[in-house]
């Protein structure tokens, strides 16, 4: 029948006898005028749309159709070669949301289908909002990075740095790579660089071998970096100073902060203090005098 689902595009071997018929996704719909599908899930939406955000789809739309091409539900239909179920779901929510500019925290998953599908079908709204809220967790001046908080236009979650980091690289978003990259070192152990992370969902992420071996050349030099910029306190004639009344005591209270400022105990893993600032409060936690 001309009006009933074809077959997935793409049969699965394991299992000649499993029913292979797409399903419809909760995105259906009742006024909709195409059906795209994604691997075996299909989405019936209003070509308008994305004719409006895509030119990709709008140079597609503009050519009649063929006679003979399937229909689904008498909606001419659209198979998306290489696309992924949950990467449309996630664009197609938005597109219809209008999502792009809202305030809304977003997970990573949401970024990446904004970013690859948005590039892929020249939907800039989407991948422009994608890269401006990565720029806006990972600035390139200190004086931005100072300004806000992380995580406040993508959600933190398990493995999400390393994710961030393969796409940004992937996708050559480079201004962004200095930064997120320090925060990386600041997050993760050289294991954990070679090996990969766990996911939330227990799934495992691992760096590209590229930027693994990178992030293994920065993990010296900022550790270089950060044992020439405090080396003054390994040295006796600056703390405790000449007026001292305590020369024990804040030779001891130099002593804990450089250690503080070189390793992490509680993670066991050097400490990255990279950008943050110095608190002079610091000199009365580990017990060092005015002089």
């Amino acid at each position: 029948m001309a009006d009933e689902p074809p077959p997935a595009k793409r049969q699965r071997q394991s299992s000649p006898t499993e029913d292979t018929t797409p399903s419809r996704s909760h995105i259906w719909k009742p006024f909709g005028d195409i059906v795209l599908q994604a691997e075996a899930t299909q989405f019936r939406v209003n070509r308008d749309v994305l004719a409006t955000q895509s030119p990709v789809f709008a140079d597609m739309f503009s050519v009649p159709q063929p006679p003979g091409e399937p229909l689904v539900d008498g909606c001419p239909l659209v198979l998306l070669s290489g696309d992924t179920t949950k990467g449309w779901e996630l664009l197609l929510g938005f597109l219809y949301g209008n999502p792009f500019e809202v305030e809304e925290c977003l997970p990573f998953d949401v970024i990446a289908a904004m970013l690859r599908l948005g590039r892929k079908y020249g939907i800039c709204t989407a991948e422009a909002s994608a890269i401006r809220r990565i720029h806006w967790e990972f600035p390139t001046t200190l004086k931005t990075w100072s300004a806000h908080a992380r995580f406040k236009k993508i959600q933190k979650a398990d493995g999400m740095l390393f994710d961030l980091l393969n796409l940004v690289h992937e996708f050559g978003i480079n201004t962004t790579i200095p930064a997120l990259a320090l925060a990386c070192l600041h997050d993760q152990t050289l294991e954990k660089i070679l090996n990969g992370v766990p996911r939330f969902d227990g799934s495992r992420v691992t760096l590209a071998p590229n930027i693994a071996r990178s992030l293994i050349i920065g993990f010296q030099r900022v550790l270089a970096f950060q044992n020439k910029t405090y080396a003054w306190l390994d040295n006796d004639d600056v703390i405790p100073a000449g007026s001292c009344k305590q020369r024990s005591k804040c030779t001891k209270g130099r002593h804990a902060l450089r250690g503080w400022l070189a390793w992490d105990e509680a993670r066991d893993m050097p400490y990255f203090f990279g950008l943050i600032h110095w608190d002079p409060a610091w000199w009365d936690d580990v017990g060092i005098c005015d002089a």
